[in-house]
C-alpha cells in the first residue's frame, strides 16, 4: 500500500469508529473502551445486514430471460445473468466480511472482559423474544 492508500484507510477505520480512536500509526496499535468496541460491534452488523437485505432483494437480478428465442436474445440474457451473479457475490462476500468484522471485535471485547466468546449470530438472537411453549431438547 502506498501511503496515499494508509491515510485513507486509516481515515475509514476513523470514521466507523465514531472518531473515538486513540494510539499511535508508528506503533500500530488502538485502544477501545467497551463503549466504542459495542458500538463497532453494531456498526459492522448493520452493514452486514444491509448487504444481507440487498442480496436477498437483488437474486433476480441473475434470473434473466431473454425477450426472445434468437440468439441476441439469449446472449444479452447470459451476459445479464453473468453480471448479476458478480453482482450478488459482491454482495456476499461484503456481507460476510462484515459479519467477519463485527466477530472479530466481539471476540476482542470478550477478551478485553475476560469471557467466554460468542457468535455474533448468538448476540443476535438473544435479542428475539423467548416463545413460552415447550422447547425442544429441554
Amino acid at each position: 500500500m502506498d501511503g496515499q492508500s494508509d491515510r485513507s484507510a486509516m481515515q475509514a477505520l476513523h470514521n466507523i469508529a465514531g472518531n473515538s480512536t486513540q494510539g499511535a500509526i508508528t506503533t500500530g496499535t488502538y485502544e477501545f473502551d467497551e463503549p466504542t468496541m459495542n458500538n463497532l460491534i453494531a456498526k459492522w452488523l448493520g452493514l452486514a445486514e444491509s448487504y444481507d437485505r440487498s442480496l436477498r432483494s437483488s437474486q433476480r437480478i441473475a434470473r434473466v430471460e431473454g425477450p426472445g428465442l434468437d440468439f441476441a436474445s439469449q446472449a444479452h440474457a447470459e451476459a445479464a445473468n453473468a453480471s448479476g451473479q458478480a453482482y450478488l457475490d459482491y454482495l456476499q462476500n461484503n456481507r460476510d466480511y462484515c459479519y467477519e468484522q463485527a466477530q472479530l471485535f466481539q471476540n476482542a471485547l470478550h477478551d478485553y472482559l475476560d469471557i467466554e466468546h460468542t457468535t455474533v449470530t448468538e448476540i443476535g438472537e438473544a435479542g428475539q423474544p423467548l416463545d413460552d411453549g415447550p422447547q425442544a431438547g429441554i
